[in-house]
């Protein structure tokens, strides 16, 4: 990973780790909240990367950002404003604890110089299909399943629980967040892993 996308990554968990303990915030539950999201993110991003690869491509993880308010070319912000910053902070703080937003990043995929070097082989294109994106950002929601059973049989129950909510959260089909990728590029992988999340957050529940 580069370095901007470490900084990211650790802004992501601090943002993170303040919205899950904020009714019950302590350095002691901040910190331990803060690793498990850290663990959470390398999971989604490991797996994130290695279907990537598979693919011939690479992935950036970088804030999720809002740019385009409108229709028109001019309708962009000069400066991207990190949404995925804000607005789980603001919207934690006015509903006093009861909305956790935890969709903070966003993946960007890039093909690698391997597969646009075959442009004039077999493949005829460089560019990441939506298929292939749609799969690449899977990848993460279903490697975060994967650790919230094990931590659940570990006996990690907040590990298993905020992993389950990242990957619920990030599932919504809005702006950049892997959910809209995952949606546009696989309708019904798209239904696959937004009932595994219902699923999950009646877990969640259960939990609580």
């Amino acid at each position: 990973m580069k370095t901007i996308e470490i900084v990211h990554v650790l802004l992501a968990a601090v943002v993170s780790a303040f919205v899950v303990q904020f009714r019950n915030l302590s350095p002691e539950t901040f910190a331990l909240a803060f690793l498990f999201f850290i663990v959470i993110f390398i999971f989604s991003i490991g797996a994130k990367k290695i279907m990537a690869n598979f693919l011939q491509s690479d992935i950036e993880t970088k804030i999720w950002h809002f740019q385009r308010w409108g229709w028109y070319e001019r309708s962009y912000l000069k400066t991207p404003l990190p949404i995925g910053l804000l607005l789980p902070f603001f919207l934690i703080i006015l509903t006093l604890g009861r909305v956790p937003w935890l969709a903070t990043t966003q993946t960007e995929v890039i093909a690698s110089k391997a597969r646009v070097a075959k442009m004039r082989g077999i493949y005829r294109y460089s560019e990441m299909t939506d298929g292939d994106i749609a799969w690449i950002t899977a990848a993460g929601t279903f490697a975060c399943f994967f650790l919230a059973i094990i931590a659940y049989l570990v006996n990690l129950p907040d590990l298993s629980r905020y992993a389950v909510l990242f990957a619920a959260f990030n599932m919504i089909p809005l702006g950049n967040l892997d959910g809209t990728k995952i949606f546009f590029g696989s309708i019904i992988l798209w239904f696959v892993l937004a009932a595994i999340s219902l699923l999950g957050i009646g877990y969640v529940f259960m939990l609580v």
